[in-house]
């Protein structure tokens, strides 16, 4: 992939932080900016991914949805005392 230059404004203190880790770890500033963003954005997507998770659940399950869920837990009951 590609890579392109950017420009950005951030604090001294938190480049000060991120220059320390970057000699820590042996990596040039630009790789560790470049994981930050990653780790950012997949936080994002797993933030998306619960918030659309937790709407799904929030509805109430309608009247069929209720009987076919009886019927399941019924079978599964079955199947673990060994009925089927």
């Amino acid at each position: 992939m590609s890579k392109v230059k950017t420009a950005i404004s951030i604090q001294e203190e938190l480049l000060g932080r991120m220059d320390y880790i970057a000699r820590k770890e042996h990596v040039p500033r630009s790789n560790l900016f470049e994981r930050a963003a990653e780790d950012f954005l997949e936080r994002q997507r797993n933030k998306d991914v619960l918030s659309r998770l937790n709407e799904v659940y929030r509805k109430t399950p309608t009247a069929e949805e209720k009987k076919l869920q009886k019927a399941m837990n019924l079978y599964n009951r079955k199947i673990a005392e060994g009925e089927w």
